[in-house]
């Protein structure tokens, strides 16, 4: 091992990352005979052209200090089926040409990831291999510097666990990090993000009537992270109704869908549609506000913060309130506001609904020794729905620092609901789905709507290859069945 290794982040040696970015590879499998002759982790990253959470990636992400510094540690892959024009150097990724890149992402398509029936991949999408090839971890759509930050420093510790690297104070863990295996599909052709022209296209459509499936129609605009496609959405939704009824999108006669809008929005759409769903915060029935706040939620947009800080202290029903309490965790992981708020609220058990989902929202900030002391506290010290709330939340930090807190705490088999919230919590914390504690986590919060985009999908384990055949593409060039990729719409 080499003595670099001995530095922190902050020390590592210079000159080792290119100044555009991170360094990528040329050739899948020489990065694994890389690998396993170094005993280093390999880094991939999944990306596709013209869509906003994958530029991001490549414009700010991966050109970030910390990152680079990082990945100047581990092998690195790109996957993107694109061309960006024709020098021998990519315009879009830099380190190697266009033809190398487009290679590696038939490879990994046929070897790591996990395409749908229709043969669609997730884009952005960031899996961490171990030397000997099997998925260490993976994170469907997009992530932040902080949370790709989290992976690599776990990744290569789960190599190396005598590396004497820190995470820095802002690192954390994804929502929907997956543990040895890679999210399992995509949701077809239907999922992917439309280009700005065919979204105003598909607008005109709409507002003709003329369109056919109205509701799936809407759906698929929903995608689009143009400002005409949430002005649209926002004015069918005022308009009483929320993916077109019998007579199609805010026509009258139609059934009211706006729920199920809202709820599709939350689990799709960009982050900000959080413009949309803010409509519906403190105006219209309780079922209709409620899945507006949930769908902040699952958003996770930090602009939002505001919206949903200003509607805390003026929010009266219990239901709603108790959602705002998930959102502002969600929204504001960062806010030392948002973080006292929440402090707050769960030392205060007078009302045992807003302090349990108080508690839960404390398990997605970003990690604080405050925070830390006062879990272990509720846990030994308040009754069981705090207790239980409170060992939820351990397990929603995705931090397996407290797995030997979670190991060491004395069994009470009197108690069902408190086993098996340190049951739930602790397969999180050694690599389970975070969706396997979704019903306990529901259950303890008294939620009524599902937090898909939160909890996920189904997962497929390091080892189980799709095997799908390549075919030849337009230009002569092999690919894989299906080479398309599913957007995150700007996780």
């Amino acid at each position: 091992m080499r003595s670099l290794l001995a530095c922190t982040l902050l020390s590592l040696v210079p000159g080792t990352v290119s100044s555009g970015g991170i360094e990528w590879q040329a050739s899948y499998e020489l990065a694994l005979i890389q690998a396993k002759a170094e005993n280093k982790v390999v880094f991939v990253a999944v990306n596709m052209d013209g869509e906003r959470a994958n530029d991001r990636m490549v414009k700010d992400v991966y050109r970030d200090k910390l990152i680079t510094k990082l990945a100047a540690e581990t092998i690195n892959l790109v996957a993107s089926n694109n061309t960006h024009g024709s020098s021998s150097t990519c315009s879009r990724f830099g380190s190697i040409p266009c033809v190398e890149h487009r290679q590696v992402d038939v490879d990994v398509r046929a070897n790591v990831l996990a395409p749908d029936a229709d043969g669609f991949v997730i884009a952005p999408q960031h899996v961490f291999l171990a030397p000997d090839g099997h998925t260490i971890l993976s994170v469907p759509y997009g992530v932040s510097e902080a949370e790709l930050e989290w992976c690599f420093v776990t990744a290569m510790r789960s190599v190396n666990e005598d590396l004497p690297i820190k995470m820095s104070s802002k690192a954390r863990p994804p929502a929907r990090l997956v543990m040895d295996g890679v999210f399992e599909g995509a949701g077809g052709a239907s999922s992917q993000p439309l280009t700005r022209e065919e979204a105003l296209d598909l607008i005109k459509e709409l507002k003709k009537g003329r369109a056919e499936s109205m509701q799936e129609k809407i759906k698929v605009l929903a995608t689009a992270d143009e400002p005409e496609a949430r002005e649209y959405l926002t004015s069918i939704l005022r308009a009483g109704r929320g993916g077109g009824g019998r007579r199609g999108g805010g026509g009258r006669g139609g059934e009211d869908r706006r729920g199920e809008l809202l709820r599709w929005i939350g689990t799709h759409s960009p982050p900000s549609y959080w413009e949309v769903a803010a409509e519906f915060l403190g105006a219209g029935e309780e079922m209709l506000r409620v899945e507006a706040v949930v769908a902040m939620e699952q958003l996770g947009a930090p602009d939002s913060l505001r919206e949903v800080a200003g509607r805390v202290g003026k929010e009266k029903d219990p239901q709603i309130k108790k959602n705002l309490y998930r959102a502002l965790g969600a929204v504001g992981s960062d806010d030392s506001r948002a973080r006292s708020t929440l402090l707050k609220r769960a030392r205060d058990g007078r009302d045992e609904l807003l302090q349990a989902n108080a508690l839960l929202a404390l398990g997605v900030l970003a990690p604080d020794e405050d925070i830390d002391e006062f879990l272990r506290e509720t846990v030994a010290e308040e009754e069981e729905n705090a207790q239980v709330a409170a060992l939820l939340a351990i397990g929603l930090t995705r931090n397996a620092e407290w797995v030997e807190y979670l190991e060491g705490l004395p069994k009470d088999p009197a108690s069902r609901r408190r086993t098996k919230a340190i049951e739930v919590s602790l397969g999180v914390l050694k690599g389970a789905p975070l969706s396997s504690m979704e019903a306990t986590v529901m259950e303890a919060g008294s939620d009524q709507i599902p937090r898909e985009r939160i909890f996920g999908g189904s997962v497929r384990r390091s080892g189980a290859k799709d095997g799908k055949a390549r075919r030849p593409s337009a230009d002569g060039e092999e690919e894989t069945a299906g080479d398309e990729e599913r957007a995150d719409g700007g996780l």
